[in-house]
């Protein structure tokens, strides 16, 4: 059994890395309250804090004092952290830590609900060795998931319907995705909230549930399993029959026009979109060059298509919602499951309005 001093040290731990300071910079932040050698034994749990230094160290860390106290429930294995360049290794450990907690804040929301959720990997028996096994595993899934032959309405509701956690959190452009297992069997994925399109966010919602459901070939280098996952993701939201039943089977230029018609239909880059295209040999590679080099001119694709579609998971905030309104939980116990303050907690969930009862 884990001893109270054995949690206080993995929570201490936890709040420090999660804030992304050294120990140094912690007892900087605590004005020399206890000196390092003491935030080194606490977190070895070699030594217990006294009731004020706890309280100092809640208040340095922006925790509640019960946080040290609380054992930990969630371990996180088989992680994909992707990444588009360099975040550092304390930003990235930072946000293993906050989304650990995230992780820690959602079960513990089940839990309180007690709602059940089941996963199955309907993939498990397929091996990719090829982008044609991952169209070929794409495909398999669509049928097994009842998607359907006219693409995918709501990624974000169709990976959490199927029994995977799906949690944003707010991270620099740097950050791209992740996905690993909680506890050894409860999938998660995270993605960046604020910043990509819908589009991006769709497209690296299945990237990341190829990694999650994929069984790979022996030898398949890093960089391979990530082209991989990009083609299943691809042919996800738009299958190569459909999309030759769009563009027709050889074209010789596309337009503006059907790019931002597709997009929107569909729900993928026109970026996306064309490289599809030139695998599929729908383009040759001359076509796809000039097309991108008009798609470059906006990273966001602003000058492509409508840009209306607007897509979150959802899951969470339903549950939360539901248990504030049947007086389950307080405001303050929602704001700790979510990593919010009270304040941003109110802004984004709460609804003042009551409506008319008989």
């Amino acid at each position: 059994m884990t001893s109270m001093k054995e949690i206080f040290a993995q929570r201490l731990l936890s709040a420090r890395k999660q804030a992304g300071l050294s120990q140094d910079e912690l007892v900087a932040r605590i004005n020399g309250f206890v000196k390092k050698t003491s935030i080194a034994k606490y977190e070895r749990a070699e030594m217990m804090a006294d009731n004020e230094v706890i309280e100092e160290l809640a208040r340095a860390l922006n925790v509640k004092v019960e946080y040290f106290f609380k054992p930990i429930s969630v371990a996180v294995t088989q992680v994909r952290f992707r990444k588009k360049a360099d975040l550092g290794k304390r930003k990235e450990v930072s946000l293993q830590y906050e989304i650990t907690s995230l992780i820690e804040g959602y079960l513990e929301l089940e839990r309180l609900l007690n709602e059940s959720r089941t996963f199955s990997n309907p993939l498990r028996e397929f091996t990719v060795n090829t982008p044609e096994d991952a169209e070929a595993a794409a495909f398999t899934l669509s049928r097994m998931w009842h998607i359907g032959y006219e693409g995918i309405g709501n990624v974000m509701n169709l990976i959490e319907d199927n029994g995977i956690l799906v949690i944003e959190i707010e991270a620099d452009d740097k950050f791209d995705g992740y996905s690993g297992f909680a506890n050894e069997d409860i999938p998660v994925i995270v993605l960046r909230g604020k910043g990509p399109t819908t589009e991006r966010k769709r497209f690296s919602a299945l990237h990341e549930l190829a990694h999650l459901l994929l069984v790979f070939g022996e030898g398949i280098s890093d960089n391979d399993k990530e082209n991989l996952c990009n083609r299943f993701a691809a042919a996800m939201l738009l299958p190569h029959e459909l999309l030759i039943r769009e563009l027709g089977r050889y074209r010789t230029s596309i337009s503006v026009r059907e790019l931002g018609i597709l997009k929107d239909k569909y729900g993928i880059s026109a970026r996306a979109i064309i490289l599809n295209a030139l695998q599929h040999n729908i383009i040759s590679n001359f076509t796809y060059i000039n097309l991108l080099k008009f798609i470059n001119a906006d990273r966001m694709e602003m000058h492509i298509g409508a840009n209306l579609r607007v897509e979150n998971p959802t899951r969470f905030q339903l549950l939360l919602l539901r248990a504030m309104e049947e007086e389950l939980i307080s405001r303050t116990k929602a704001a700790d499951l979510a990593g919010l303050s009270l304040d941003d907690l109110v802004k984004l969930y709460e609804y003042h309005d009551k409506p008319p009862y008989s």
